[in-house]
């Protein structure tokens, strides 16, 4: 599983140590988010703020695929989707 998360370096660590391989973002500008993602080949954006700006983003790019998660709900996305 590979995640774009912006933001919350303790959260980067969780994530990794649950399996995901995380690519960690400090610019939180929703554009740059979405094209990272999209450039990476991301399964999931984890961000804290602009969820729905990004989600329009990946749309607007054919990346609808790509699931857009809150941050305080990561790690439970993440172990809800284990294996798919």
């Amino acid at each position: 599983m590979r995640i774009v998360l912006t933001g919350a370096d303790d959260l980067a660590r969780a994530l990794r140590d649950a399996g995901a391989e995380v690519v960690y973002l400090t610019d939180t500008d929703p554009a740059r988010v979405a094209a990272t993602a999209v450039q990476e080949d991301a399964d999931a954006v984890v961000a804290a703020t602009a969820l729905p700006a990004i989600t329009a983003l990946l749309a607007d790019n054919g990346a609808e695929d790509i699931a857009v998660v809150a941050a305080d709900g990561a790690l439970a996305w993440l172990a809800d989707t284990a294996g798919e």
